[in-house]
């Protein structure tokens, strides 16, 4: 009994503030549903906490609330971009302009040397039936229209020679070129063929149909010039090679000449035909002498006899051939100076190498005077000509 009363009337403990803060088990659910969803950690006083969750939901506020974007400065990269365009622009449309004139000017030099060959063809024909004043025209319609035509000034040259010889006089001057536009404008071109000429092209050279190469090249740049540049140039330059060996082959030196010309502008010629250039302009120089200098004319095409006797012009002339007549020729003028013996040994020697029946019949002749020289002439004075006067 005593003990029952003591538990009675024990104190009561009343918390302290700090200590009525300190949740207990039974309030700790409450608490944490009064507190904010991004509040955790350490719990402060009440006083405090009221404080936190303003500040909490003051801050969540503020993150909802929309922010400014902020853009980036790109006004001058695009700026930058349009300047680029235009200026690209600019460059296709100049690289377009360089194009199509050298377009033009290929054309045009395309239609001089046509022009240039039918004008060339006619005049061989003209010398060789001995209208050198016709011939002489045409070479230096040549000369104008194309300067760069091969041996043009050597023909114009060889023609003033033989006109100089059928008129007496041994003047021979060479017009200077003047260059002169082209009447005929370049028409518009069809280029749908183009691809199919390519392959064609194609095929030829690996066929080494070089004929029909050149043919297909050169109607493939009359169509369009700029079509595959790359592939182009170089089947056009094994044309060219390949044609100017096959033109010379044939006798037409000037022809293949020009040809190795214009493949060099793309890249140089090789060993074996750098050969056939060299024998066709030995050929050419050797003619150059004929009926002017038998002497030049001999001693040259001795020469070339050593290496390409088969070799021929465009008369069919081979060198083997201009070697004989040339010592023929060389023969009548020593028989014209009066040395018989040095005429025999030149007809001989031609007799050994071609035999001409016209050779034949002066050998026997000349062998005669050889042996019995005949008596020299006495020169027949002109009873016209001027009396010397003595020099005192």
């Amino acid at each position: 009994m005593p003990k029952k009363k003591l538990e009675e009337t024990s104190p009561i403990n009343i918390p302290s503030p700090m200590e009525e803060t300190k949740p207990t088990k039974g309030t700790k659910q409450s608490i944490d549903e009064t507190r904010p969803n991004k509040v955790r950690g350490v719990v402060k006083p009440s006083s405090n906490v009221s404080l936190v969750s303003a500040e909490t939901t003051q801050t969540s506020e503020n993150e909802n609330e929309p922010q400014p974007i902020m853009k980036p400065k790109r006004a001058k990269w695009i700026w930058l971009g349009i300047l680029t365009i235009l200026l690209l622009s600019a460059i296709g449309s100049g690289i377009g302009y360089l194009l199509g004139m050298q377009a033009r000017q290929a054309a045009e030099t395309e239609q001089r040397l046509t022009l240039a060959n039918k004008q060339y063809a006619l005049a061989i024909i003209d010398q060789e039936a001995g209208n050198y004043n016709s011939a002489k025209q045409r070479y230096e319609y040549i000369l104008q229209i194309y300067p760069d035509y091969p041996n043009i000034d050597q023909k114009l040259v060889e023609i003033g020679v033989l006109i100089a010889q059928s008129q007496g006089s041994m003047q021979v001057t060479t017009p200077q070129p003047t260059v002169q536009a082209v009447i005929t404008p370049v028409p518009t071109r069809d280029t749908k063929s183009t691809s199919v000429l390519l392959k064609q092209a194609q095929d030829q050279y690996k066929a080494g149909d070089w004929t029909g190469l050149y043919n297909t090249v050169l109607a493939l740049r009359d169509i369009d010039p700029t079509y595959e540049p790359v592939k182009v140039d170089g089947l056009y330059y094994a044309a060219l090679r390949n044609h100017g060996i096959a033109e010379i082959q044939a006798g037409n030196l000037e022809s293949g000449l020009y040809a190795f010309a214009l493949a060099e502008d793309i890249a140089p010629i090789d060993v074996d035909a750098e050969s056939y250039r060299s024998w066709a302009r030995m050929y050419l120089a050797a003619g150059s002498y004929w009926s002017v200098n038998w002497q030049m004319a001999v001693d040259q095409f001795a020469t070339l006899y050593g290496m390409v006797p088969q070799l021929m012009d465009s008369s069919g002339i081979t060198v083997t051939q201009r070697y004989a007549k040339a010592l023929d020729g060389y023969g009548d003028f020593l028989q014209q100076t009066f040395d018989w013996c040095g005429a025999v040994t030149q007809y001989e020697k031609s007799q050994s190498i071609y035999s001409y029946s016209s050779v034949a019949a002066k050998l026997p002749q000349a062998r005669e005077y050889c042996a019995h020289p005949p008596a020299t002439p006495t020169p027949t004075l002109d009873p016209n000509a001027p009396t010397p006067t003595p020099e005192g």
